[in-house]
């Protein structure tokens, strides 16, 4: 039979076909609603549901919920609505029953307090408050091995700035600083930290002005009193290559003299002074 003889088949001439739509609503002609009880049919619960298939996972969803514990959440929670929410929750009834472990570090009897006072006031739980405290823990220990390392790189600093200046003269005039800092100063002084976090102690500008300061007491000392060689110990390659500058211009030092009695003393100081300034 060929394609022109092909008998069409009649459709009926109310034959409308279902829409996308109407078939995933359980389809024009299949309205499952009707199936329903008149005084269940415009019941709100049921609107959302378009067929059997939703209605029977929404019962069995519905099931799943039956016995479950359920926390009411009102619309616009007043503090004392939030206060029974958290509570049930497992928000402690008081401060008290968080059980915070004091390291009498970090965690002192006082700030172990005052956590679980704001802990509570947050309505944590005792999980949260110890996750929180934890972290707390963790940052305050890792800035103390940050500010330790920097103060010891600080500290190294000033030394070697120290021992470039000073030279040979270095541990006896760190040494003079320090009993005249211990003489006049208050110990609590030397740990103030300064703006750029160094301890004062460990100031290179600090050390100096104490090392001047015992500098002076020992020009000002009788002569019987300052042990032998310690203005030379105490003497910096600048101190050195003044002297040196000074010799060199006064041509009346028995240095320039050998017929001196002096003469050679003055070349060994000459060679002293040499031997500071360059080390």
């Amino acid at each position: 039979m060929s394609e022109e003889n092909i008998e069409q088949v009649a459709q009926p001439a109310d034959f409308a076909p279902e829409t996308p739509a109407e078939v995933a609503q359980g389809g024009s002609g299949n309205d499952f609603l009707q199936m329903m009880p008149e005084d269940l049919r415009e019941h709100p619960s049921l609107s959302p549901i378009k067929d059997v298939e939703n209605l029977a996972r929404s019962y069995v969803n519905a099931q799943r919920l039956i016995g479950a514990d359920k926390i009411p959440m009102p619309v616009n929670p007043t503090d004392d609505d939030l206060d029974r929410i958290y509570n049930r929750l497992g928000r402690p009834e008081s401060p008290d029953g968080y059980q915070i472990a004091i390291d009498g570090n970090i965690v002192t009897e006082d700030v172990a307090r005052d956590f679980a006072d704001i802990s509570h006031k947050l309505r944590l739980t005792p999980s949260q408050a110890s996750g929180v405290l934890d972290y707390y823990r963790s940052a305050v220990e890792q800035s103390g091995i940050a500010s330790t390392e920097q103060a010891s790189e600080m500290q190294e600093a000033a030394i070697n700035e120290l021992r470039q200046e000073w030279g040979k003269a270095f541990e006896a005039r760190v040494e003079a600083a320090g009993r005249v800092a211990q003489e006049f100063a208050n110990p609590d002084m030397f740990n103030i930290q300064l703006a750029d976090g160094s301890r004062l102690g460990d100031n290179a500008e600090f050390i100096k002005a104490f090392a001047n300061i015992a500098e002076f007491r020992q020009t000002v000392t009788s002569e019987d009193t300052v042990p032998e060689n310690s203005h030379s110990m105490m003497m910096t390659p600048a101190h050195a290559k003044a002297e040196i500058e000074a010799i060199m211009s006064d041509k009346s030092h028995a240095y320039w003299d050998k017929k001196s009695p002096a003469h050679h003393s003055a070349v060994e100081h000459m060679q002293g002074l040499m031997g500071m300034l360059h080390g």
